[in-house]
């Protein structure tokens, strides 16, 4: 009977284990509260692990959140974010040093030098009015030395880099105003699409005046001939 007994209450302190899950350990956990039952530790599980920390919440005040690490809050991520005077480095406000001051004031200056020089303007690039192109009588494709002139145009825009050419066309005092308007815009499309064709990249804008604006105003074969043009303005 007594043997009995014994057997029976072996049985019900074996079920009674049985039932009763293993508790996490070596810094393993399903919840925090697992963590606070384990000595050595973080207090807080992050999948898994007990850890010191999942956000900048589970950190006190002036600290953050790094790598499950609560670690001093830093003062800056960028620049801006310092006084004035100052710049963010490795996430600390410092003042910077002469040497750092003299090395950004020398690299500035040789930028701007070298930029001075790329969009310097050679002498004979300067004068847009050289490269005034002319057109035959009631025409507007490029003849005679129109296409040596818009090519050394192109070669000076490519050397000294322009932000804008506006093209003007122009025609004599022959011909109704409708008329000669739709000339010079025939005339000032042609030199557009040469210079394009030469791979100038600036933006290029066109424009008519017809014969509103004469070069010159003498009643004369060689007067209409210099009013039939294309004139360039080149901003730089």
């Amino acid at each position: 009977m007594r043997r009995v007994l014994v057997l029976a209450l072996a049985a019900a302190g074996l079920a009674s284990l049985a039932g009763c899950p293993a508790k996490p350990k070596s810094g393993e956990c399903k919840s925090s509260q697992d963590c606070l039952e384990q000595q050595g530790f973080g207090k807080v599980c992050v999948e898994g692990r007990c850890q010191e920390c999942g956000a900048d919440s589970d950190c006190k005040d002036g600290f953050v959140c790094r790598a499950n690490k609560c670690v001093p809050k830093p003062q800056c991520t960028k620049d801006g974010d310092c006084p004035q005077g100052q710049r963010c480095e490795n996430e600390r406000c410092v003042a910077p040093s002469a040497d750092a001051d003299a090395d950004a004031e020398a690299k500035r200056r040789a930028a701007e030098e070298a930029e001075a020089a790329r969009r310097a303007v050679p002498a004979e690039c300067a004068d847009a009015s050289s490269f005034i192109v002319r057109f035959g009588f009631d025409q507007a494709t490029l003849v005679g030395d129109a296409q040596p002139t818009l090519q050394r145009l192109a070669e000076c825009v490519k050397r000294a880099p322009a932000k804008r050419i506006a093209i003007a066309g122009h025609c004599d005092e022959r011909g109704t105003t409708q008329y000669n308007i739709a000339l010079g815009a025939r005339r000032a499309e042609a030199a557009r699409k040469y210079l394009a064709d030469l791979g100038v990249a600036t933006k290029l804008e066109t424009v008519s005046f017809g014969e509103e604006k004469p070069f010159c105003s003498e009643t004369t074969e060689d007067c209409w001939a210099k009013n039939r043009r294309a004139e360039f303005q080149v901003e730089r």
